[in-house]
């Protein structure tokens, strides 16, 4: 694949300006073209629209990879699947066929493309920007991500019409399967056999599927039902299961020996605790390095040390931002956590080299750091254990908050237990103290790792940081630090402030103050807050400011029930509305307390997010749903999307029936709606509690949606109802009894209407 250098004769190439001087434009890409001047030629061509014209000039140029934008641009076929041929028989050719493709915004075409090269993230999200997401699901599973993988399918199936269903429920079905969740999964392998392409594929996972279960009648007769179209399937159920053991664990069982978890390839050592080890390592999969972390420590299971990692590994794997240490996988039953590999160290790293910062260097990480630590406290998680060694750089600079090992999610009220967590060099008053902490911690951390960058030192240099936190003033960092910026004072003096009700409030007001300081040593251009006062605060006297100042403040009345009073405010840590109930001391209000434990331990989009409950002041904190409820705007809605919506309130009842409970006030009252008519099932304000089944609450979810149709509050008058309006007729379907099966019912319904609408 050759490039014109477009190297031309003077006389040739002044022709051309003596043409275009003259207003003639063809005739000088005429001449260009006749002189050999190819990529002069297709510039002039492309000015005037004729793309025929720079297709030709580029061909003759050899510039393949412009001939084929203007192949596209041409909508010619031919000559775009010869370039193409032509292009991709080399890597390099492959490359600069997948950047043109890829600008051209074809999506489809260019994703199998970045899979020939190996690239897998980018030709998973090619395939999904090209709504291919049975592909990105099946390179998400090669590359050993099948919850991702999972994710991206149910949202698929979600939105499939009747023909694009089935290979989707097979795939996800297999993804579930191997997950344990075999319900599922049977229910989707069992949808996929109906399609005569997919009947075998899906019919060999559904009798592992279904032995797996312990349904071994079941699965010999599914064995006996494949055996009717392949003879060379063995007819005893557990010579099948052995074969189907046997291939899946065939490929990787010579190297399982090698690898932690099949993959993870360790490559040399990165550091050492008295727990764990870091090592750099090679994802075979993914094709690219990692560090893991692995947790070493011999029956410590259960011990303090191993829930840090527990918790780490489970908050990690939630936090997603570009200035957060990426976790790729996690194994708490195994003990390791795989990471993004940061070639750029750790800042402490760079401390101990004796490597000092330059300032506008100190206040690109610290805005690095402050974008990763919002994504966290948006989530309710405290770090509280900000310092150099948890600062790591990638290869281009962006310094990365890593090491959640310590963290905990806010609560009301929440005080530090365990003895002291983190390094004291950098730890706040109130964590010594074991006063209530919030995010004002993470700010005094960073405080303290500012100031060691900028000036190169601690504020506080030991050996009794203790009481150096508790009762000495910080220097001003321009008489710590050689060539420190004066501008640095008031914003390391407000972070470094004893009582954290006084320090800078947010970390949005330290972004404004970073960004408006001059580093050259004129200071901020906006006026800085006024110091603060910094004075010891003894324990008693950060309790008492606590309770002054609560984290839930400018309460407004929502109402009450017969045993409780519900009001809004404003979560003054993580700046969000919720809903406080406080009950009273009635044996009912016990009840509801109880069963708002049991809907906070539900994992479900679709029900009201419990935040905190403490039995003992008996006060429940919810998430505040956006929209409105049912009663104060019912939607309308055409049959998709009311199918949709019954769908969703169904998997809401399953997720409390499978906890085994009920939510059992299912009514206009307690569902909200957002703008796009998703439901939130409320949780908070149900009143009394009563002797509700299953049943109860999928007969409220039928009623509930009955009203958008107009119909008598039954399944089957609903069902009739919207596929009369499509034109077509009810399927079979199960009698919803719960909420999985008021699901299975009304998915099969929408598969009805679906296809209905599909044929027209």
């Amino acid at each position: 694949m050759a490039i014109n250098s477009d190297d031309p004769p003077t006389e040739a190439s002044s022709t051309v300006d003596e043409l275009l001087r003259a207003g003639r434009h063809d005739d000088a890409a005429r001449a260009a073209l006749d002189a050999g001047l190819h990529a002069r030629a297709a510039d002039l061509y492309e000015k005037l629209w004729d793309f025929r014209g720079a297709l030709t000039a580029s061909r003759a140029g050899a510039d393949l990879p412009r001939a084929l934008r203007y192949a596209l641009e041409l909508g010619d076929t031919a000559a775009s699947s010869e370039l193409l041929a032509t292009l991709t028989a080399t890597d390099e050719g492959t490359q600069a066929a997948l950047d043109v493709l890829t600008r051209m915004r074809r999506h489809a075409d260019a994703a199998p493309l970045a899979e020939k090269l190996g690239d897998t993230n980018r030709a998973i999200d090619l395939y999904i920007r090209a709504r291919k997401d049975l592909d990105a699901a099946r390179l998400l599973e090669a590359a050993g991500r099948d919850r991702d993988a999972g994710k991206l399918l149910e949202k698929a199936l979600d939105f499939a019409a009747q023909g694009e269903r089935a290979p989707i429920q097979l795939a996800l079905g297999r993804i579930l399967a191997r997950r344990g969740a075999y319900p599922e999964a049977a229910r989707l392998l069992q949808e996929a056999r109906r399609t005569p392409a997919l009947r075998s594929d899906a019919q060999r996972h559904l009798i592992a599927t279904l032995a797996a279960m312990g349904l071994r009648d079941g699965a010999r007769d599914a064995l006996l039902e494949l055996r009717a179209t392949d003879e060379t399937v063995s007819a005893d159920l557990d010579a099948y299961l052995r074969v189907w053991r046997d291939e899946g664990t065939e490929r990787k069982a010579t190297r399982d020996r090698e690898l932690v978890a099949g993959r993870y390839r360790l490559d040399r050592l990165l550091g050492a605790g008295a727990s764990g080890r870091v090592f750099l390592a090679t994802d075979e999969i993914a094709g690219r390095q990692i560090a893991i972390k692995m947790f070493f420590a011999a029956g410590a299971r259960g011990g303090a040390a191993y829930e840090r990692f527990v918790r780490e590994a489970r908050l990690a794997s939630t936090l997603r931002h570009p200035s957060l240490v990426e976790v790729y996988d996690v194994s708490v039953e195994r003990g390791f956590l795989v990471m993004e590999f940061l070639p750029g160290g750790s800042l402490a790293q760079r401390f101990a080299a004796g490597e000092r910062l330059a300032a506008a260097q100190v206040r690109r990480m610290a805005l690095d750091v402050i974008g990763g630590l919002e994504a966290a406290h948006h989530r309710g998680v405290v770090h509280r254990d900000v310092k150099p060694a948890n600062i790591f750089f990638d290869a281009r600079g962006t310094a990365k908050l890593g090491d959640f090992g310590v963290a905990h999610l806010v609560d009301l009220g929440q005080t530090q237990t365990g003895g002291l967590i983190g390094t004291l060099a950098y730890m706040s008053p109130e964590q010594i103290t074991g006063a209530p902490i919030s995010i004002a911690a993470d700010l005094y951390a960073l405080g303290v790792t500012l100031f060691e960058a900028v000036t190169g030192r601690l504020p506080f240099l030991g050996p009794d940081f203790v009481a150096q936190h508790l009762g000495e003033l910080p220097p001003a960092a321009s008489s710590a630090g050689t060539d420190v910026a004066p501008g640095w004072d008031p914003i390391l003096t407000n972070l470094l402030v004893k009582n954290p009700g006084d320090r800078t409030p947010t970390l949005a007001d330290l972004r404004r103050e970073l960004e408006s300081l001059d580093v050259g040593g004129r200071g901020p251009v906006t006026s800085p807050r006024p110091r603060r006062d910094s004075k010891t605060h003894s324990i008693a006297q950060l309790a008492e400011e606590g309770e002054a100042k609560p984290r839930y403040q400018f309460e407004t009345p929502l109402g009450a029930t017969p045993l409780s009073q519900l009001v809004r405010a404003v979560d003054t840590v993580l700046d969000r509305s919720v809903v406080i109930e406080r009950f009273d001391q009635s044996d009912d209000a016990t009840k509801a307390i109880e069963r708002a434990r049991l809907l906070g331990r539900v994992q479900s989009p679709f029900v009201q997010r419990a935040l905190s409950l403490d039995r003992s002041s008996r006060i429940a904190v919810f998430e505040a749903p956006s929209g409105a409820s049912f009663a104060d705007a019912a939607p309308q809605l055409p049959p998709t999307e009311t199918l949709r919506l019954l769908k969703r309130l169904a998997r809401a009842a399953a997720s409390i029936h499978e906890l085994g409970g009920c939510h059992g006030a299912i009514a206009s009252r307690t569902v909200v709606l957002d703008d796009g008519a998703v439901p939130t099932l409320m949780a908070a304000g149900l009143g009394i509690v009563t002797d509700a089944q299953p049943i109860d609450d999928v007969n409220a979810i039928i009623s509930l949606v009955a009203t958008i149709v107009g119909t008598e509050p039954t399944f089957a008058a609903l069902a009739r109802s919207v596929t009369e309006e499509v034109g077509t007729t009810i399927p079979a379907y199960p009698t919803p009894i719960d909420g999985e099966t008021l699901y299975a019912a009304a998915d099969l319904v929408d598969i009805a209407v679906l296809a209905a609408l599909g044929s027209r």
